[in-house]
């Protein structure tokens, strides 16, 4: 028997469309009781909960935003009793280039995205604790990962959300709350109006799912990681440390030592994969050591 959801209460927000249904569509048939969420302001939430259902799945809406995640969480909970793990989809972007940006576009990307993430989970959080468990997803983006022209709010709040992920990992271990992120690339109404259709076919909403179905899931004792997924494609990034360049303490340092041994700086040949703070900084301070 396959891994299930059976009793398990998880929560889609911006599951009215594109990612989000793929998302809840996967969950749902894996025996969980689904809530997609959305902004209310359409009818959308509400036909992709009678979709859903017609396919036989247990989905109910929600109409209140992410960025009420206080709200949104006791809801749930008071609605269905009880709540396991919360994949964060929604959102929205306001692209600029950076120069024209203004404070406003830059600080509504980060409520819905990166400021919602953590208010969901500690609103989450105390229910997980009575659930024995919990498990956040966060659904990150490529331009959070390389960048994007015209898309730094986006591609910031999409980058801190592997941050806020390494955090939970540390803090949650102990209450066996766990958090990752997933960057997904699928076809979507919002992306794919100039995709040829070959394209679309291989990039399906319904071939990045699984992965995301997987972290939420209780078995799943991944934590702290980023992955990315597409056309049926998983894979996990890592962070790579050159090996650098070391100065001697013993004289003054000077500009013109960083220029001169620039490509060791840049040098990756023999690279080490530090996976937190402390292994990271030892590495650079424990050779003057005694």
């Amino acid at each position: 028997m396959g891994l299930s959801f059976e009793g398990k209460v998880v929560v889609v927000t911006g599951g009215s469309r594109g990612l989000g249904v793929a998302f809840a569509r996967c969950i749902a048939a894996a025996g969980a009781q689904v809530v997609i969420t959305s902004t209310g302001q359409s009818d959308s939430g509400e036909k992709t909960k009678t979709l859903l259902a017609d396919e036989g799945l247990t989905v109910s809406h929600l109409g209140v935003r992410a960025e009420d995640s206080d709200k949104l969480v006791e809801s749930v909970v008071s609605e269905h009793g009880r709540l396991d793990a919360i994949v964060h989809n929604g959102g929205f972007v306001q692209d600029k280039t950076l120069r024209k940006m203004t404070d406003e576009q830059w600080q509504a990307v980060q409520d819905v995205h990166l400021a919602s993430a953590f208010r969901l989970t500690r609103a989450a959080w105390p229910h997980f604790e009575t659930a024995g468990a919990g498990r956040m997803v966060f659904i990150s983006s490529s331009a959070g990962l390389y960048g994007n022209f015209g898309q730094s709010n986006y591609a910031a709040a999409k980058m801190g959300l592997f941050g806020l992920a390494q955090s939970i990992a540390l803090e949650g271990a102990a209450q066996n709350i766990c958090a990752n992120v997933v960057a997904p690339f699928g076809a979507t109404e919002l992306n794919s109006g100039n995709m040829a259709e070959e394209m679309k076919a291989v990039i399906k909403t319904d071939y990045v799912a699984p992965i995301v179905g997987y972290l939420a899931h209780t078995d799943c004792e991944e934590t702290g990681g980023m992955f990315e997924a597409s056309a049926g494609t998983f894979k996990k990034v890592r962070w790579q440390q050159s090996a650098g360049l070391q100065l001697s303490q013993k004289e003054p340092m000077t500009i013109d030592h960083i220029a001169e041994g620039w490509g060791s700086v840049c040098d990756f040949d023999s690279p080490s994969y530090p996976t937190e703070m402390r292994e990271s900084l030892q590495g650079m301070y424990a050779p003057h050591m005694s």
